[in-house]
């Protein structure tokens, strides 16, 4: 095999597909890239047997073929060449022997036999719908970071798809918060009454889609196709928390606030959190916004007080300020009008929700709160 591609494209490529290789896996060849090249394309496959990512490019050939590089070597090696100029890369057809030239210089590495690599199957049919590239990634963007990290949960670890004909809801939460995305049908509709867990690893990957989204769902797995690249993901065959009934109803207090200034504030506050509680307080007011923070062991405290709207009583409420900072820093200018957002709260006890204020209901947050100590 032989064949010449631009060092910034191939950097590009490998990078798509290296989330798929395994920290370390008990099956050797997992960590390798299957490489192979056929009429002008080049094909590069990674697995770790949930996850597959498959994606193709042209490059300029002289001899097809296949091999297997080991996946952390060839990416040091490719970031280390930088991105300017070419490379030809070569692949011996009986020892495997990888090389790599370059103006600056001759690399070989050690490979194998294509024929070690696990068989990919096609992907069965399924039903498929098609996502925008702005929905995808704002899903991707909005939803992952609050998945759990815990695998005894494991109906936690991914983000719930929900469609429901003219709306895709999509939720994650870990248990302390929850965030839910309504995307609208924006060409045709949507599938009906389909709903499905998909592991976070896979939906991280697509905040960088390429392109529009074809997404494909049967029974065990999802596929998500964009561009010329290709994420097939085992799905997580638990049933999702019934998060409506998480979602309090009755939040009839309503404090509006910029998201800027009351970000900066938590952010500030946050370094004198103690190190055994990482707990904030507001003293909301319709002063403002008073936030908090001790270390009851050093005596170290920090208080400053942001605007805000409220017409109810006073009240004192806790966070986790790292729950309700990661909520913030996932609602940005493009959700609101002047960064203005809208908290609902009940007591200090139950949950708080942020929302845009905008009229379209298309994100909310939702943070538990930490009994003030």
């Amino acid at each position: 095999m032989r064949f010449t591609i631009s060092l910034l494209e191939l950097q590009k490529n490998i990078a798509l597909v290296l989330p798929a290789i395994p920290p370390k896996s008990t099956l050797y060849v997992l960590e390798h890239i299957s490489v192979s090249l056929s009429d002008g394309t080049l094909t590069l496959v990674a697995t770790d047997q949930e996850l597959t990512i498959t994606t193709s490019v042209s490059v300029v050939s002289t001899e097809d073929g296949n091999v297997l590089v080991p996946a952390r070597k060839l990416n040091e090696i490719i970031k280390a060449l930088g991105t300017e100029g070419d490379l030809e890369f070569t692949a011996h057809p009986t020892n495997y022997e990888v090389t790599l030239r370059t103006r600056f210089g001759e690399y070989k590495i050690k490979g194998m036999n294509s024929e070690e690599y696990p068989n990919i199957p096609e992907f069965p049919q399924g039903t498929s719908t098609t996502l925008t590239r702005s929905d995808m990634q704002r899903i991707a963007n909005k939803t992952t970071f609050a998945v759990s990290t815990e695998e005894y949960r494991p109906s936690m670890t991914g983000v719930y798809f929900e469609f429901k004909g003219e709306a895709l809801i999509t939720v994650a939460t870990d248990g302390y918060r929850l965030v839910r995305v309504t995307t609208p049908a924006s060409n045709g509709a949507f599938p009906d009454g389909l709903s499905v867990i998909v592991p976070s690893k896979a939906i991280g990957l697509l905040s960088k889609a390429e392109s529009d989204v074809v997404m494909a769902v049967n029974k065990t797995h999802v596929q998500f196709i964009m561009a010329s690249t290709r994420i097939v993901s085992r799905l997580i065959d638990e049933k999702f928390p019934a998060y409506e009934n998480v979602i309090p109803k009755d939040n009839n207090l309503f404090c509006t606030f910029r998201q800027p200034e009351l970000l900066s504030a938590i952010r500030r506050a946050s370094i004198f959190t103690s190190s055994t509680s990482p707990q904030i307080r507001f003293a909301i007011s319709k002063h403002g916004i008073n936030v908090s923070a001790e270390d009851n062991e050093s005596g170290n405290k920090a208080h400053e007080t942001v605007p805000c709207e409220f017409e109810s009583d006073d009240m004192e409420i806790g966070f986790n300020y790292r729950y309700f900072e990661e909520a913030l820093q996932h609602i940005n200018s493009d959700d609101t009008v002047e960064s203005q957002i809208q908290m609902s709260l009940s007591t200090p006890t139950r949950a708080v929700l942020l929302r845009p204020n905008t009229d379209a209901d298309t994100l909310l947050m939702l943070v538990m709160p930490m009994r003030i100590s």
